[in-house]
């Protein structure tokens, strides 16, 4: 080869080699990089829709709930809202929400309840608090709120699927449940 075609193949291949880069970094953007402003939408009522799970949240009263409390707010609301499940809370955490930015999510609290399939009673608190170690049912004086998520349809199906998924490329589904 003269050193023209030689030239002419490095510059093709580092062109090739940058449009792929470009590529795939479009490809790893994480959603925790959208503003917590832009992912979670608002309506009249005080509804939060995540734009990119489809789950809808209300914001329990600014006060504190106890495990049991937390359950009847959430069953006194009118359609199928549920306790969230912790790593629906662990999603929320990872999209921005935490303590320091509530943004639609504002209360004076720091923990909220969820559900915990792995644990005897299934109460399980969600510390919001940034680099804060404590997860579980520890005894708390105060900061426990509750919230209540909406599951669009489908929701749990496609949530099996990926859990059977996970189960067969070898992630034993109770990765999915520790904090």
């Amino acid at each position: 080869m003269d050193e023209m075609t030689v030239k002419g193949f490095l510059r093709t291949s580092a062109m090739i080699l940058s449009l792929l880069l470009l590529i795939l970094s479009g490809c790893m953007l994480s959603t925790s990089r959208i503003s917590i402003y832009d992912r979670f939408l608002v309506s009249s009522d005080n509804t939060i829709t995540d734009i990119v799970t489809g789950l809808q949240w209300r914001v329990g009263p600014d006060r504190d709930f106890d495990w049991y409390e937390a359950g009847i707010w959430v069953a006194s609301l009118e359609g199928n809202w549920r306790l969230p499940y912790h790593y629906e809370l662990d999603d929320l955490y990872d999209a921005g929400i935490t303590t320091l930015s509530w943004g639609p999510f504002d209360n004076s609290g720091w923990l909220v309840w969820s559900v915990d399939f792995t644990r005897r009673n299934m109460s399980y608190r969600f510390s919001f608090a940034p680099y804060d170690i404590y997860r579980g049912a520890h005894a708390v004086a105060s900061g426990e709120r509750v919230f209540a998520v909406l599951s669009p349809s489908g929701y749990w199906i496609n949530a099996q699927r990926t859990f059977r998924s996970l189960n067969l490329c070898g992630f034993p589904l109770f990765h999915l449940y520790s904090g």
